[in-house]
């Protein structure tokens, strides 16, 4: 997989760098050290997404420069590199309008199962990031770990491990992880960044949905319907990491949270304490992630919504763990 990613590499100029919608820690960390490591190889370089950079995010080298895709002049690219995304179409319709015949996709991801190597060539195999798997990359062509792009490295690790707290923690994971912390990392205040920059906004948020909360069979969940957006002034990009409180819950397996979008579709926030899969009961959905984070994007009604979801989450509890 290096040997055909690095002879794309080699051999072209002018690279376009998507990921997800939504896009979190490791998808804009793997997106900035991937920049920084093709422009050290003197390639010229555009990162772009859907979504704006979450504010926790801003702190990454570079993350100014992150556009819409409207905004790349999709005509130059000769490579489009797509990373921590499990399906094409994740990268949204603006972006996927950007591409051009002729034009190659790198596929690097760290979503093994879920990923149907949609690229011309594929960079994916189980690891706890993207971001652990461009280090591999960057070792592969002797690339120079600059501090700048340990930071994104590090941050995608952070963030996709749940500050080391996930079942996807190896002993692979912590040498890489040590290795980054040689170029000079503050720990803490990527930590403070990541985690202690809400604001108060997010905050009346959060109480709106522990409000909500509702407690069913080890399931805990909870919804943030589109008034409660425009009555705390919040988006999206403040949902993150509420769906986390609702985990913490004592006696609870699976967490949900519903957040009701104004294109009449209901994006859903799965996470497990640990026995769960919860990427299985994402994927019914047509949805994916990892087994201790999920998400999905359905159509319908809220209510409705949750039920289905609900009742996928209790059929799944009872045929995996209650039953044994």
């Amino acid at each position: 997989m290096l040997k055909e990613l690095k002879s794309v590499i080699d051999a072209h100029q002018r690279f376009g760098i998507l990921s997800h919608i939504g896009p979190e820690g490791d998808a804009i960390g793997s997106e900035l050290a991937l920049a920084l490591m093709l422009e050290q190889l003197n390639k010229e370089v555009w990162v772009a997404n859907r979504d704006l950079v979450p504010p926790s995010l801003r702190f990454l080298p570079r993350s100014s420069a992150v556009v819409h895709p409207t905004q790349i002049p999709s005509e130059e690219i000769e490579v489009w590199c797509v990373v921590d995304c499990g399906d094409l179409s994740r990268v949204g319709e603006d972006a996927l309008k950007r591409f051009r015949e002729g034009q190659i996709i790198i596929n690097i991801d760290h979503h093994h199962r879920d990923n149907p190597r949609y690229g011309h060539v594929n960079f994916v195999k189980e690891a706890a990031s993207t971001t652990q798997l461009l280090y591999e990359l960057a070792q592969y062509l002797r690339l120079k770990i600059t501090r700048e792009i340990a930071i994104c490295l590090y941050t995608g690790i952070v963030v996709d491990t749940d500050s080391f707290r996930n079942s996807n923690v190896t002993s692979a994971v912590l040498q890489v992880t040590a290795e980054l912390l040689k170029y000079g990392i503050n720990t803490r205040e990527i930590a403070v960044e990541i985690y202690e920059r809400r604001s108060l906004a997010e905050l009346k948020l959060l109480g709106c949905v522990l409000q909500s909360a509702q407690v069913r069979d080890g399931i805990i969940w909870s919804s943030i319907e589109k008034e409660a957006f425009r009555q705390t002034n919040t988006t999206l990009n403040e949902t993150e990491r509420l769906v986390e409180e609702l985990r913490s819950v004592e006696g609870i397996e699976i967490a949900l949270l519903f957040k009701e979008l104004e294109n009449g579709k209901i994006k859903v926030s799965l996470r497990s304490k640990g026995r769960a899969a919860v990427n299985g009961i994402a994927r019914a959905f047509g949805g994916g992630g990892h087994e201790q984070a999920a998400g999905c994007v359905i159509p319908g009604e809220l209510h409705d919504v949750q039920e289905r979801v609900v009742t996928e989450a209790q059929r799944y509890l009872h045929a995996h763990l209650y039953t044994r």
